[in-house]
């Protein structure tokens, strides 16, 4: 194993380790806690990026924005079973997407820990805070349908901000 990966995998250990430990000391307000700061850092992440109200284009910006910021993380809007991609529910929009690399599954596999945990919540916190960012007006949240190993299903939620 070349020194680089090594590199990586120790990082990817110590991560899961911190979360671990943090979920055991602060238990479910752990959640939360990384919510927020994954937002605060999703924010600040995209902060000169093109803003639109149109939630296709806006995935393919925050992509994009990651990308500049050497942040590799695939996801794309996935349908499923329903006809068209974004579901309205009342005053709610919904999107699903399917996350197929993700850093954040890849440390909690390193370290052997169980997913939809507190750095899952982080990087939900990430999503959602640069996607309110882009899509100005709006408050953004992700829920997981499904977290696998090879891939996760996550729905993004949105409504207008009051």
């Amino acid at each position: 194993m070349d020194a680089e990966l090594e590199r990586l995998h120790a990082a990817a250990y110590f991560v899961g380790a911190l979360a671990h430990g943090a979920e055991k000391n602060l238990g479910k307000g752990c959640n939360s806690v990384c919510n927020l700061a994954g937002k605060r850092f999703g924010l600040e992440a995209v902060r000169d990026v093109a803003q639109t109200t149109d939630p296709l284009k806006a995935v393919e910006v925050l992509r994009e924005a990651l990308a500049a910021h050497g942040l590799v993380w695939e996801f794309e809007p996935f349908a499923g079973e329903r006809t068209e991609l974004v579901a309205s529910d009342g005053g709610k929009r919904k999107l699903r997407l399917v996350f197929r690399t993700c850093m954040v599954r890849n440390a909690l596999f390193c370290y052997a820990h169980e997913q939809k945990q507190s750095l899952c919540f982080m990087a939900h916190g990430v999503f959602a805070g640069a996607m309110e960012r882009i899509m100005p007006n709006t408050r953004v949240h992700l829920e997981i349908i499904q977290a696998g190993p090879n891939a996760c299903l996550k729905e993004m939620i949105w409504e207008e901000a009051s």
